[in-house]
């Protein structure tokens, strides 16, 4: 395998590269034909999704532990399930390799199912090219080539982008009562922190457990020097004024209760103006009340 792997003026440049995709292709695995493996050269480990694993039909006793959490540039750190061995095979046959691969296994959200990093790519001893949006590695006899599937790309980007699943960004969450006697007052905590550091952080939260407000009746008599705020209005342009828009009586209910509560705690005064300026604007809570 001594073959000189090259990417020259002969090799087609896709129309999808203009776009900066990234390169995903699929591999064969555990019996299985994956989609959905990106090619990433960032990332220090290799990295199979548990959603995965688990339709590998593979089981947890299979997993070597892994003590030293995955670290991103965004997002916290994030702790696996552990590490497997897995045989993966790359392009085609005949121009095809198969080799060794460790996976670490993460509980995370993402389109993709797998994630090709350094050692593996090192262990093809392959040479990706964005611009050619493919991978070139040296099996017995010759060199292959692995192109990437850009419907695929161009769908699990668009998912990204929707943000229904992202990797390292959108954490898993653990609940837990901040009162005994009221269990619907919860806290979220990031599921993944270090055991040590979930305890103190609950620890923590529960000792300064009087400074939550629950309702808008428990911020009245806020401070301005603590917190105000304002509406960063250039004062040399004239209000544009608003078609005064009605509201169905139900929504006009919504509109003074809520108003109401503002008022009665005073985090907003009354004022008059001469004409009409704006229309309230009603927008649902999480909860979607």
């Amino acid at each position: 395998m001594d073959e000189e792997i090259t990417f020259g003026p002969r090799d087609a440049v896709p129309l999808a590269s203009g776009n900066h995709e990234t390169i995903v292709i699929d591999v064969v695995t555990n019996n299985y034909r994956v989609k959905k493996v990106y090619v990433d050269q960032g990332s220090a480990v290799n990295i199979l999704f548990y959603r995965v694993f688990k339709e590998f039909g593979l089981e947890e006793e299979q997993l070597t532990p892994v003590r030293t959490p995955l670290v991103g540039f965004t997002g916290p750190p994030i702790n696996s399930e552990g590490m497997i061995t897995l045989m993966v095979t790359v392009g085609q046959a005949p121009k095809c390799r198969t080799i060794p691969v460790n996976f670490v296994v993460v509980k995370q959200q993402s389109p993709y199912n797998v994630f090709l990093g350094r050692p593996a790519l090192n262990a093809l001893r392959a040479i990706p090219s964005s611009l050619h949006l493919s991978v070139k590695f040296p099996p017995p006899g010759g060199i292959a080539e692995v192109h990437e599937d850009s419907e695929v790309a161009i769908s699990c980007y668009l998912v990204m982008l929707r943000g229904q699943e992202k990797l390292g960004i959108q954490d898993e969450v653990e609940e837990f009562p901040l009162r005994e006697d009221r269990p619907d007052r919860i806290l979220r905590i990031g599921a993944s922190l270090p055991s040590e550091e979930k305890e103190g952080l609950k620890a923590l939260l529960l000792e300064y457990s009087q400074v939550f407000a629950w309702t808008v009746e428990n911020m009245s008599g806020i401070l301005t020097d603590l917190a105000i705020h304002r509406l960063n209005v250039d004062p040399r342009f004239k209000p544009v004024k608003q078609k005064k828009r009605s509201f169905a009586p139900e929504r006009n209910e919504v509109i003074r209760k809520e108003v109401g509560k503002l008022l009665e705690s005073k985090i907003i005064l009354e004022v008059y103006y001469p004409t009409w300026l704006a229309n309230p604007v009603l927008v649902k809570k999480e909860d979607q009340s």
